[in-house]
């Protein structure tokens, strides 16, 4: 605000938080007003909000985004698709607009889609009943002349208040000036005065118990001075200070018998000597204040430096003293020497607490402050405090507190007020202030008061005033209208209560009971049973609607449909049956007599006559029809049908046969209701029209069951193919997908029995057994991917085949040649005894030699540096290649032979070489892409195979080489990538994870990803046990022979200590006995031994204290 003159506008309320900052303007305009029932709804929509506004057809209010496009509606004549708000939306068939009634009158428009006629509802709602007229009449013109009192007794009282409230200002305003004119033309002479004593011209002469004195009369006198004191241009400085704050008291600590705090400071040769004295009435000495660390220099405060370059008396702004920490201003003056200044300290606080007892209201805010925005004095002691000040911690309860925002307007405002007085009606925050500012003259000094006081405070008594007259006529319009509209309610109460019931209806609000309705009118009465009943069929409608829906298994929603269908209609039993392809059989999927139990299916031929082939000819019309048997002799599948529903001689059973069609308009099966005759219970043709209804729900049910059922199969038999065809690749690992998911089940199932320990509350939904299925059958189905011999290998020397033959044929050449040279030597006439010798060392050493590289082939033994040199002196050895190597190969062997030059013939080779061609490097494919990027940790090769013979003959262990290895090892990441492909839905969104892990490690060091016990699932650990429980027992590997029961746990013992397998779940499927079962079935007797499953029980993971009790009780579970 620039000014009083500028007009009120709204302020934010950060920017009031600062003395001097910018105020922000917000100035909305009004919205204009909306008369009639055409008024905005305030709800929030559900969607997002509309471009334009539309009729909420819950609660008759308008969406738009302001009251002005409602009132743009109002001019239209026909809105369609109302919106209805989302608190207004029906939730699981219940009303969601309660309390609201609605005026609004939906139909249906050609396209199915409700419509709204605005000026139809306008004409409606002047069509209204008798009581309603009349109360609205009377009421009207009662409230007329009641509003018309209030607002004229409102207006006056205003008036008055305003007058009350100009005389107000002006008594502060003189109050004020004189309390100021009192305090500061009196200080200022008393400075003038005290600055003009010779006796105080300079420190040398002073007499410091004489000027005591002098002052203490003076503070006497003058009870608003909290301090006077003379400060020296050598530092000297003299104080008396009156305690009569209990502020000044707790700061000094003062004791009870202190009336005075004296100071003073003298410069001696060893620097200021201090001396703080608590003095009585009398001046005389009554303690004092001991802080050595005490230090003050006059020469270094505001009001020093600030008299000694004015000649005149000078006025500080508020500041903290800083002996006693209060707020106060300072009147100093110059003394007439210019030695020094003579100060008096003039505390805020009277000053302050006379504006506070001056307020009228309890939010009133009166400021004094100088011409520059200096606060002298405030009704709020936060806002006379410097702005640095006022966050300080020791103000106790205004510290926390914040300055009113309209005391920021008020600074501004006495700043810019002119010598006359101004008022004006501000707002603040939403708030309307009345202000007023009157400028004070005292002495040399200018100052001004400003007056914020809230309209809403003023005018509380007289709206308290209006408030009660208008309570009193509140209370005086109920009462007539009431009156009114219980003489005439009487005649339209039945009507009242059928309209209740049809709008129940209408919303679907069917959480109240319905009303007894009776009347003396037969055709009201006769409305009202229409009404009752359409509300209990709807209403059945809606629950068992719900019920459907909340059902999730296909088969139990059948059954469930079948039964509610049989209560509805008060049938007495009822069939489902499906109608089989290309024939005249059907298959009763569920039978069931009134509430009994369901009968399992059945397979009945419709051309043998009776019940069935009436429901045969039935269901070839494709409409409901009625029949009756009478007798049921010589039916035997009518018999089977019915049960235990017999006939009486003179009953006959009532069959209404609806048939069910599926999407196409074919007829897949029937529902079939039956009720005896004679029963009051039989179905009628309401009751049908509802069973109708159902049997479309029925209808889509088995289609949906029949589906689902189809595609489940599907699905479970492209599971087990890709198992079955994953062991038919090798006949080494046969049968391995079909065991893991046996074992993987049965841990499964142990852990959702336990009942104690960390698998107490472990449970799995249909949903999530469903994944533990796929996972476990497919857990391997990586191994598409990975070359057979690879898996296969057996020997190092294997690919195709065993390539140890191509090197014993080597072997023979060199047998062959010694054999030549033998012959050879003869012939050129050497000693036969020595070549014959000679050649069969060569034949001994050969055989030797091959004796040791078939040993290595075999892979039993570890290549030790020995072997190692002894294999590479056997590969220098050469035979003699007579033949081109490069005749009839592949296209592929070619190509790797094409870096490597043609050896000429004769060709001396190497009898074992790691050649170039050996080499087969990596080729790019899809999955190869997506490993890329999965996070799998495990190390790819250089090359994708190495088949060099030197190479492979010298693996440390096994027949693998790191290549092989690796290829074998990817499988799991096929896996993973081959799942995570798939579109799988809910649960089957964890089957890769589950899958995917059983080659982790609790610590980490597993693959393909280095997952820990925290990050596998509890389905991913237990198929890791059973994949080691089942490779370690099969007997089908080629590289090694089956281990027992006892070989084999004790392994798993070890893979427990070494944190590979989970110990929880390792000591539940030992604990469980599970693995027994297992080997009964799937093991060799031989394998069948007895274990120490205590002594695995006991063992605890590396870096995991034993227990020694859970030890002895695991084993005795055991």
């Amino acid at each position: 605000m620039a000014g009083l003159g500028e007009p009120a506008r709204d302020v934010s309320p950060h920017a009031a938080k600062a003395d001097d900052s910018e105020l922000h303007q917000f100035s909305p305009e009004p919205a204009p007003a909306v008369r009639g029932r055409v008024r905005p709804c305030r709800r929030p929509l559900h969607s997002t909000r509309m471009s334009t506004p539309s009729l909420c057809r819950a609660c008759d209010n308008w969406n738009g985004s302001s009251r002005a496009d409602a009132r743009a509606v109002q001019r239209r004549v026909r809105v369609t698709t109302p919106a209805v708000h989302s608190r207004h939306r029906p939730v699981s068939g219940k009303s969601a607009c309660v309390g609201t009634k609605s005026l609004l009158n939906s139909k249906r428009s050609a396209g199915g889609r409700p419509s709204v006629n605005v000026s139809g509802s306008l004409v409606r709602m002047v069509k209204r009943r008798l009581d309603t007229h009349l109360a609205l009449v009377f009421g009207i013109t009662v409230t007329i002349a009641l509003v018309g009192i209030i607002l004229f007794v409102n207006n006056r009282a205003a008036l008055i208040l305003q007058n009350a409230t100009g005389i107000l200002f002006s008594r502060m305003a003189g109050e004020s000036r004189s309390h100021i004119d009192k305090s500061f033309n009196t200080l200022d002479m008393l400075t003038r005065v005290f600055a003009a004593e010779p006796e105080l011209a300079t420190p040398e002469i002073v007499d410091g118990k004489a000027l005591l004195r002098r002052l203490s009369i003076v503070m006497d006198t003058m009870p608003y001075t909290s301090a006077i004191y003379v400060g020296y241009d050598n530092g000297d400085f003299l104080l008396l200070r009156h305690l009569t704050s209990a502020e000044a008291r707790r700061t000094l600590e003062a004791g009870e018998d202190a009336a005075y705090f004296a100071q003073m400071i003298r410069q001696g040769p060893n620097g200021p000597e201090v001396s703080l004295n608590f003095l009585d009435g009398a001046l005389r000495l009554v303690g004092t204040l001991d802080r050595p660390d005490f230090t003050y220099d006059p020469r270094q405060r505001g009001w020093y430096n600030d008299a000694m370059n004015d000649p005149g008396t000078v006025l500080t702004a508020p500041y903290r003293f800083f002996v006693t920490s209060e707020i106060g201003v300072t009147i100093a003056h110059r003394l007439d020497s210019g030695r020094g200044v003579i100060g008096i300290d003039l505390s805020l606080a009277d000053l302050s607490n006379e504006l506070w007892r001056m307020r009228s209201t309890p939010s009133t805010e009166i400021l004094i402050a100088s011409s520059d925005g200096t606060v002298i004095a405030a009704s709020d002691p936060l806002a006379a405090l410097p702005g640095s000040a006022r966050n300080r911690p020791d103000h106790g309860e205004a510290a926390r507190r914040t300055v009113p925002a309209i005391v920021p307007m008020l600074l501004r405002a006495i700043r810019a007020t002119p010598a006359a007085s101004e008022s004006d009606v501000v707002t603040e925050s939403g708030r309307s202030w009345l202000m007023h500012v009157e400028p004070l003259k005292s002495g040399p000094w200018s100052f001004a008061m400003a007056v914020a006081m809230p309209h809403d405070e003023i005018m509380a008594g007289v709206r308290s005033l209006v408030a009660t007259l208008g309570w009193i006529s509140l209370a005086l319009i109920v009462f007539v209208v009431a009156a009114i509209r219980l003489a005439a309610r009487a005649v339209s109460r039945p009507l009242m209560s059928i309209a209740r019931e049809a709008a129940t209806i209408q919303s679907f609000n069917f959480r109240q009971e319905p009303e007894g309705i009776h009347s003396s009118v037969e055709e009201i009465d006769t409305l009202s049973r229409a009404i009752r009943n359409a509300r209990l069929t709807i209403q059945r409608f809606i629950e068992i609607g719900e019920t459907l829906a909340a059902e999730r298994d296909p088969d139990r929603l059948v059954d469930r449909l079948l039964s509610e269908t049989i209560n509805i209609t008060g049938a007495e039993a009822g069939l489902i049956l499906l109608r089989e392809a290309a024939s005249d059989s059907f298959t009763v999927v569920l039978r069931r007599a009134g509430a009994g139990e369901a009968s399992p299916p059945m397979r009945i031929d419709a051309r043998g006559g009776g019940i069935a082939e009436r429901i045969n000819h039935a269901l070839a019309r494709k409409v409901i029809t009625h029949f009756d048997i009478v007798d049921l002799s010589g039916d035997e599948v009518g018999k089977k049908l019915l049960g235990d529903l017999t006939l009486a001689p003179d009953q006959v059973l009532r069959h209404a046969v609806i048939p069910l069609l599926d999407r196409g308009e074919t007829v897949i099966g029937a529902l079939v209701l039956i009720s005896r005759a004679r029963h009051e219970d039989t179905i009628s043709e309401d009751h049908l029209d509802l069973a109708r209804a159902l049997s479309g729900n029925a209808a889509v049910a088995i289609e949906t069951t029949l589906a689902l059922q189809a595609r489940k199969a599907l699905l479970d038999a492209v599971i087990r193919m890709i198992a079955q065809a994953i062991d038919a690749k090798s006949p080494y690992t046969n049968g391995h997908c079909q065991r893991v998911p046996v074992l993987t089940q049965a841990l499964a199932r142990a852990a959702c029995a336990a009942r104690e320990g960390p698998f107490a509350s472990f449970d799995l939904s249909p949903e999530e057994w469903e994944a533990v299925d796929v996972a476990s059958w497919l857990h391997d189905c990586g191994k598409l991917t990975t070359a057979e011999y690879v898996i296969d290998k057996s020997t190092k020397l294997e690919t195709i085949t065993d390539r140890i033959h191509e090197v014993r044929m080597r072997f023979e050449v060199m047998k062959a040649n010694a054999e030549t040279a033998y012959w050879k030597g003869i012939a050129e006439g050497g000693d036969e005894a020595a070549l014959r010798a000679a050649r069969d060392a060569a034949w001994e050493r050969i055989d030797d030699d091959f004796a040791f590289v078939a040993e290595c082939n075999l892979g039993g033994e570890a290549m030790e540096p020995g072997r190692l040199a002894r294999l590479a002196r056997i590969a220098r050895q050469t035979w003699t290649r007579t033949l081109d190597d490069r005749l009839g190969i592949s296209a592929a062997e070619r190509q790797r032979r094409a870096v490597e030059p043609a050896t000429p013939l004769p060709a001396q080779e190497p009898v074992l070489a790691d050649a170039p061609h050996h080499i087969i490097p990596h080729f790019r494919n899809d999955l190869d892409t997506m490993e890329a990027g999965a996070g799998f940790t495990l190390e790819r090769p250089a090359n994708r195979l190495n088949l060099g013979e030197i190479y492979n003959l010298s693996i440390g262990r096994g027949t693998l080489t790191a290549e092989e290895r690796y290829e074998i090892n990817r499988h799991i990441t096929r896996t993973i990538l081959m799942l995570e492909a798939l579109p799988l839905p809910g649960a089957l969104t964890h089957v890769p994870e589950y899958a995917g892990g059983h080659h982790e490690h609790m610590d980490g060091t597993g693959y393909p990803r280095s997952l820990t016990r925290d990050e596998m699932s509890p389905i991913a650990r237990m198929m890791a046990i059973a994949d080691v429980f089942e490779a370690l027992t099969a007997g089908d590997r080629p590289y090694r022979k089956a281990k027992t029961l006892s070989e084999a746990i004790r392994i798993m013992g070890y893979m427990k200590r070494d944190n590979h397998l989970d110990p929880d779940l390792l000591d539940l499927f030992l604990s469980s006995g599970l693995w027994r079962d297992y080997a009964e079935r799937h093991l060799d007797a031989a394998q069948r031994d007895e274990p120490d499953i205590a002594a695995v029980l006991a063992i605890r993971p590396r870096g995991e204290a034993a227990s020694p009790s859970a030890a002895s009780s695991s084993a005795a579970s055991a």
